[in-house]
């Protein structure tokens, strides 16, 4: 079945943006675009059918970073550049509450843990590591005490011996992702930004006068599309369509427990430096992460569904209710990539796992780029 004359009229010809992403990054991008040239016409485009790629699919942290991943920030790319990386974060996470809202969101600040199970791939920071850390990152936060060294017994319902220590951070919080990208799509549409979800764009050809881009529609076969201007905010997936770019998909698994009688834990959860991961929904477990270990599907799911007994006792007879996969996109560099890649196709991809913080930010420099002419 091929698009109507309408169809094509309307979405497909002659568009003055098409954002190829409808995650954060893209349709925050849109939305920021539209407020500065009110007159152009633009689409967002999807392959998912529900529309929302990796942002439809992530945990729903709100956080910047455990403590011994941002110690291996500090580690990688200096003090300085560490720390503008984590003051994106922490003022992505304050825009995007301002903008909805914690009731749009479901968010909640619940503070994190960040734990030390025997096993693990980290080591506890030293009383004076996490006093140096906390000087290091109050300039962002502006709080002395970011991080709190606690005693891991404390928690309620986790299996933890008396000496195990933790580091608390009073500041995180989780939301929902479900009521998050509800929020961004409703606002895209008030704003008279079309999104069309199950359209995969196959190939681009970039060109002074403007771009052209092969599609596969769902139910609708192959097609075209014009635009005098593109933006990729496909994160894991931008080589795919622009090769050069660094940028490379990693999977992370991730399971849901079905429901556990009178359980409650507060906190979202960090392991491995932010490798592994953990949070409560209602009264469910949800665990994911693990592809440090470089396992298959299979054996990664297994590992962790073994850590989550070990920590929650009571999870041990539950079983898995939901269970999926995610891509985050990683390259040589945790910085997100904003840049050029032809004469009118800009990429905004690279989020690092961090896309629920940075995704705004990136959005909003990459309108800036692509309304400067």
């Amino acid at each position: 079945m091929a698009f109507s004359y309408w169809e094509s009229n309307t979405w497909l010809e002659g568009v003055d943006l098409v954002v190829i992403g409808a995650g954060i990054v893209g349709l925050t991008a849109a939305i920021h675009a539209r407020s500065m040239r009110p007159h152009w016409r633009i689409v967002v485009l999807d392959a998912d059918p529900i529309g929302g790629g990796g942002s439809t699919r992530n945990a729903g942290f709100s956080c910047f970073g455990s403590a011994t991943e941002l110690q291996q920030d500090r580690q990688s790319f200096g003090d300085e550049d560490a720390l503008n990386l984590v003051r994106k974060r922490w003022q992505g996470l304050q825009n995007l509450r301002s903008t909805f809202g914690d009731d749009a969101l479901g968010h909640t600040v619940c503070g994190s843990v960040e734990l030390f199970p025997n096993g693990g791939g980290t080591c506890i920071p030293s009383a004076q590591e996490l006093q140096d850390l906390n000087r290091w990152i109050q300039p962002v936060t502006g709080q002395v005490e970011t991080f709190v060294q606690i005693q891991a017994h404390s928690l309620p319902q986790i299996n933890a011996k008396s000496e195990n220590t933790a580091i608390l951070s009073p500041l995180e919080g989780l939301l929902d992702t479900g009521k998050m990208n509800r929020a961004f799509k409703s606002l895209a549409h008030t704003k008279g930004i079309d999104i069309l979800a199950g359209i995969r764009v196959e190939t681009i050809n970039s060109a002074k006068s403007g771009c052209e881009m092969q599609v596969s529609a769902f139910s609708r076969g192959n097609a075209s599309i014009t635009a005098t201007r593109i933006l990729v905010a496909t994160n894991a997936l931008g080589a795919t369509l622009i090769p050069e770019l660094d940028v490379q998909p990693a999977v992370n698994h991730v399971f849901v427990t079905d429901r556990i009688p009178g359980f409650h834990f507060p906190h979202a959860v960090h392991i491995d430096a932010g490798y592994i991961y953990a949070r409560p929904i209602e009264n469910r477990i949800l665990m994911g992460g693990g592809r440090h270990w470089g396992l298959d599907e299979a054996e990664t799911r297994k590992r962790l569904k073994s850590m989550m007994i070990k920590l929650w006792p009571a999870t041990e007879a539950v079983p898995i209710a939901y269970q999926w996969s995610g891509q985050l996109g990683v390259g040589k560099n945790r910085s997100p990539i904003v840049q050029w890649c032809g004469p009118n196709t800009l990429a905004a991809v690279r989020m690092g796992g961090m896309g629920i913080a940075i995704g705004m930010e990136v959005g909003r420099l990459a309108a800036e780029e692509l309304t400067k002419n």
